[in-house]
């Protein structure tokens, strides 16, 4: 024991001192949720209130004399009409940016409306811009109560007249339950993805990397067994992994505290779900699948001749991480028998329930315990490969 943690000591200090290691394993996790989090809520609150108050310009074709709408929009703030001759030219209007939105006010537009019979207007937008023609159908939407009520009051009828009857909905999942499955499988996803990277270059500095070096071979001659020098390793790239993985949950606490805007009722949800059994309980997954990660990396890193040639190997293995984790955020895969023994699947699954509050703790502990025979499985393979000397000094 007293020779292999040694070994990680040695191979702690070595990871430390390379640079890339340290910023994919602490700045990136612990700064992407803060950036990402401000960042985006500061551009959305940015960008709605640019387009609230934000000068509209409406093309107008009017084949009516009616102006009741008219004289409407023209007491609407930042709202402009613009008499168009014909209602061919909207579009190209639009798409240069001319005007926002273009109307076209159909011949017996106001006959219509005194007779208290329906008539279609037509509205030109563009759904490809942000504003989309949300503050256009505000002012439309108005214009139409206004319509009602006034009618309504000349035929002495309550507004109940128009509403025979009402809906109460009534949601039975709580706040935790909705935004542990809507948003449950988009956080695993970075952590599972963070633990990959977090323990890629480690492994590959530490093998791959000490073969370039020449002091793999300089190792081996030390009175310490092959297989203490593989745990010693093996852990320090399995550590790093899973500091990557709580600096992420870290930066995603902070991101959340820092962020302003949310609404009052999901930040004590969202704080209450970052809690220390939330943690616990997706550690127990991470652990076993980083050491799972760590088994298939090190033989990988152990066979590449070069720093570049590792990296070219396990670049493309990120792969084998998102795959299975977009596949669990599919809506309608659930977490049962089958999908608690599928790595990566199981683990995205198990989180939204625990983030949703729903785990069952059968299919939990289903689940980690296939993750620790996979990571079981893969430590055995790779002391095979790490024993064979054609491997080492390839």
């Amino acid at each position: 024991m007293k020779n292999i943690i040694t070994i990680m000591k040695k191979e702690a200090l070595d990871t430390l001192r390379d640079r890339r290691t340290l910023i994919i394993m602490v700045l990136v996790p612990v700064l992407i949720f803060p950036v990402l989090f401000i960042g985006i809520t500061r551009l959305q609150m940015s960008v709605m209130e640019r387009e609230e108050v934000r000068h509209v310009r409406i093309g107008w074709v009017n084949n009516d004399k009616d102006t009741r709408l008219a004289d409407f929009i023209n007491q609407q703030e930042k709202m402009e009409l613009i008499p168009i001759a014909d209602a061919g030219m909207l579009e190209a209007l639009i798409r240069q940016d001319s005007i926002s939105y273009g109307l076209v006010v159909p011949e017996g537009f106001g006959e219509a409306l005194n007779q208290m019979r329906a008539i279609e207007l037509e509205l030109y937008f563009s759904g490809a811009r942000i504003q989309g023609k949300t503050r256009i159908d505000r002012v439309l939407s108005s214009f139409e109560q206004e319509l009602v009520k006034k009618r309504l009051a000349e035929k002495e009828l309550p507004e109940m007249f128009i509403k025979p009857f009402q809906t109460t909905s009534i949601n039975i999942a709580s706040q935790q339950e909705m935004i542990g499955k809507l948003a449950g499988g988009f956080l695993p996803y970075l952590f599972i993805i963070f633990c990959f990277t977090g323990a890629m270059y480690p492994a590959i500095d530490l093998f791959t990397g000490e073969k370039e070096r020449r002091t793999l071979e300089t190792l081996l001659t030390t009175p310490v067994s092959r297989i203490q020098i593989l745990i010693g390793k093996l852990s320090v790239v399995t550590l790093t992994g899973i500091i990557s993985a709580v600096l992420a949950i870290l930066g995603l606490f902070v991101g959340f505290r820092l962020t302003a805007g949310l609404p009052d009722v999901i930040m004590p949800v969202v704080l209450g779900i970052l809690s220390v059994q939330f943690v616990l309980l997706l550690l127990l997954m991470l652990v076993p699948l980083t050491i799972f990660f760590a088994g298939i990396m090190v033989p990988l890193t152990i066979y590449a001749k070069s720093y570049k040639e590792a990296q070219s190997i396990l670049t493309p293995m990120t792969f084998m991480v998102i795959i299975p984790a977009a596949i669990a955020m599919v809506p309608g895969i659930e977490y049962n028998a089958i999908t608690a023994i599928i790595p990566i699947i199981n683990i995205t699954l198990a989180t939204k329930e625990i983030i949703a509050g729903t785990l069952n703790f059968s299919l939990y502990f289903l689940t980690v315990f296939t993750l620790i025979g996979l990571a079981l499985i893969s430590v055995l393979f790779c002391s095979r490969w790490f024993g064979k000397e054609s491997n080492i000094l390839r």
